[in-house]
């Protein structure tokens, strides 16, 4: 064993083709644990999706034994409406309906009222926020404006000192030219 360890680490070809080798194997494991997690993954939502679907047929049956009884009560409530003093009830019913509409409407006419009074609030706070904004607005602009008076102010300036400078290298190089003639003579 240590004979194979001391030949691979000493020729390069083969380390590459054991390092290949160990490249191959892990991708092969990989696809293959993946391959699994995919099959257990949509085994799972198969069993899911079945038990579901049981669950579902089982409800669907039973609303459709509940409709039955319901229809067969209809069909007997049908029968009592037709008496008088089932229409006595309902006129009772329409009375309690109305009652609670009434009060249903006062609170609804409270809940507005409420309403009205914070959409008054919020409009008197979007109106101080807009005079602020025009304010604010006013006072970028009066900035913005000293800002350009003072950008030109500078540049007028550094043109003024630009052209000094000049003016004085041009001086000071007459003066040098004027110090060389001078000794030469």
């Amino acid at each position: 064993m240590e004979e194979i360890i001391e030949k691979v680490s000493s020729d390069p070809m083969l380390m590459l083709s054991g390092a290949i080798g160990v490249v191959v194997i892990l991708f092969v494991v990989l696809v293959v644990v993946i391959a699994n997690m995919r099959i257990k993954t949509y085994k799972d939502r198969y069993i899911n999706t079945r038990i579901d679907n049981e669950e579902k047929e089982e409800l669907i049956s039973q609303l459709q034994q509940e409709l039955k009884t319901l229809k067969v009560r209809n069909t007997q409530n049908e029968q009592g409406l037709q008496q008088f003093e089932d229409t006595k009830k309902r006129l009772n019913e329409t009375a309690e309906m109305l009652s609670v509409a009434q009060t249903e409407l006062a609170e609804s006419r409270k809940v507005q009222n409420r309403t009205q009074a914070k959409l008054e609030d919020l409009q008197s706070r979007y109106t101080a926020l807009e005079e602020e904004l025009a304010d604010t607005k006013a006072r970028l602009e009066a900035l913005h404006d000293e800002n350009n008076k003072l950008r030109v102010n500078n540049s007028r300036l550094l043109m003024k000192l630009d052209t000094e400078e000049r003016f004085a290298m041009q001086l000071q190089q007459r003066n040098e030219k004027h110090g060389e003639n001078g000794d030469d003579r």
